[in-house]
Order: C-alpha cells, then structure tokens, then sequence
C-alpha cells in the first residue's frame, strides 16, 4: 500500500503505458502522452505540494488493462466523466460502470480496481484533495465552520447529482495558465466545488422537514428517474410521466425529488441540458439552433437567455472562449 497520494501517481505513471514529454511539461505539471503500441491520446497530472491534484485524461488504449491503487492518506476526489467506457471496483463490491456525469469519492484506504476497455476513449478530469488540504488550510481559515464543509463533501459522495458542478469542470479543463497564476486559478475553482458543495448540503438539510418518507426503493427509482431525463433531453416529459417512471403518486413524487435533490424535477432537466450544452459547445461543429434542439428549446433565442443566466455567458462566446484556448 502506497502512502501517499504522490506516491501512488508517480509509482502508478511509471508502471503505466504512457510516457513523460518534457517539452510540454514542467514543475508540477506533468504532461503524458500514450506510448504508440499502447494506444493514442494523452494525460495530464497538475500536483500542488501533496495538498491536490487534478488529472485531464483524453486517451483510447488499444487493449483492456486494469489499474489498481490502494492509497493509505485520507483524501476526496471528485470527478467529471465525459465517457462510460470503463468501469470501477472497490473493496470486494460489486464491479460498476462509469456513467457520465459526476463522480464523488472519499478514500477509506480500500483497494480500488478501474478496468479500461480496449479501443474505447477515456475521458475525465479528476479533482483529488487530500486530507491535509483539509485540516490545514480550510481548518485555520473556517474554523467552526470546517466540519461543516466535511459534512459536505461526504454529501457529495452520497448525491453526486449537482449539474451545475459540471461547468467548474469545463473551466479547469480549458485552463491554460502556468505557474502562480495556475495554481491560484485551480485553487480558487477547487474551492468553489467546495462552495457549491457546502450550499447543496445546507440545502438538502432544509428539505428534512418536508415530510416524506422515502424507501430504498425510492431512492432507486427517483436514480430511474434522473436517467430517464438525461437520456431524453430533447423530450418533454410531465410530471404524471415521471411520477410514473419513479413509480410514485405525481404529490409524493414532487416532493421526494425535492427532498433528495434539493429542487423540481424541471429545474433539474433545466440543468442537464445546459451542462449537455457545454459538450456540445465545445465538441462539436453544431450550430447554436441545433445545439438548442438537441437539448429541448425550439427557439435558440430563448435557449441562450438560459445559458446566459446560468453561466454568466453567452452560448457563442462560451465557444469563442474554447476555440481561443484549444
């Protein structure tokens, strides 16, 4: 067992089928690129004094392979997965698949088992705060405050669901500042996860006093629900719909998705489709009009008054903004 969480990634790199390209990296930022015989694509491995870490991945491996870690140091990592094309094992549960979207992972010093498939891409970028980070920093700067952002965080590995996160991701990917200047933006970011964070928390702690009890399975069911929506953006589900997918009564299903997720069920679809936006923003050639049809808005006027609300930009400059950085 490795004991920290440097440790690991330098031991792990090495053994790994990717090579280190000098020309493109430097202190603290480490840029990777898949030996050719292995596959193609690249990884990046941005380190922070053994307080955190943020990984971009973007390969295609040409064979399956398994990575294993087993980590002593306490630490948190979130991730935001733009494939599901591999898979995860902790402990001696059960195999799970990737889903796209956000994960959220606290570290209790357990085997992990990530099984990647052979000519499928891999995409993500990982957020990972150690344990220090937390009892040093947040603790001399919050006090009574810091459990209170540790409660958070452990929230968030509960219910991972917060779409909004997902912009914070694109921001971190699409950095290309170096030295001070990206250490102080990445930092920054990291703590605005944190914010969001600690807001979903204390949101969800008011919804205890909505009165509903909810079983493991409606918990399971309202999970049927949200992946319902974001396999059928451009749909217009009603409520009665989704009440019937989450196997509910339309009143205890509104408010069980309140209770659990902190919001409706629509501002929720609202959400996912404008994270779902933010791919396509940046991945494709799609025009606005398509790109608004493709997430649920006939009207492309009305889809970027939207996206401008919830991200402070325009659809077309958030573009511009990612074609400059590319």
């Amino acid at each position: 067992m490795t004991q920290t969480l440097q440790e690991y990634y330098s031991i792990s790199i090495e053994q790994s089928p990717f090579t280190l390209l000098p020309e493109y990296s430097q202190e603290g930022d480490y840029f990777y690129r898949m030996i050719p015989q292995k596959g193609n694509g690249s990884l990046r491995v941005i380190s922070f004094n053994d307080m955190f870490l943020v990984l971009i991945a973007d390969y295609t491996p040409n064979e399956d392979f398994e990575k294993v870690s087993e980590i002593s140091q306490s630490y948190v990592e979130i991730s935001q997965f733009e494939t599901n094309s591999s898979s995860f094992k902790v402990g001696k549960q059960k195999i799970k698949p990737v889903k796209k979207g956000i994960c959220c992972y606290i570290n209790k010093s357990k085997k992990i088992y990530v099984n990647c498939k052979a000519k499928e891409p891999v995409r993500f970028t990982k957020v990972v705060i150690s344990q220090e980070y937390y009892d040093i920093f947040l603790n001399q700067r919050y006090g009574d405050c810091y459990s209170g952002a540790k409660n958070a965080m452990k929230f968030l590995s509960l219910s991972p669901n917060l779409p909004e996160i997902n912009f914070i991701f694109q921001q971190i990917k699409s950095c290309q500042a170096k030295g001070l200047s990206q250490h102080i933006y990445l930092e920054g970011k990291i703590l605005e996860l944190l914010a969001l964070a600690t807001y979903n928390y204390e949101q969800s702690t008011k919804m205890e006093s909505i009165h509903v009890k909810l079983t493991k399975s409606d918990l399971r069911s309202l999970k049927k629900v949200i992946e319902f929506m974001d396999k059928n953006l451009s749909s217009y589900p009603s409520i009665k719909e989704l009440s019937r997918i989450g196997n509910m009564s339309t009143t205890r299903f509104q408010l069980a998705f309140r209770k659990v997720y902190g919001t409706t069920a629509y501002e929720y679809l609202k959400t996912l489709r404008m994270n779902k936006a933010l791919l396509l923003l940046r991945d494709s050639d799609y025009s606005i009009q398509n790109i608004a049809l493709e997430v649920g808005y006939n009207n492309a006027g009305h889809f970027a008054g939207l996206f401008k609300k919830m991200y402070g930009v325009t659809p077309k400059k958030y573009r511009n903004i990612q074609q400059k950085w590319s």
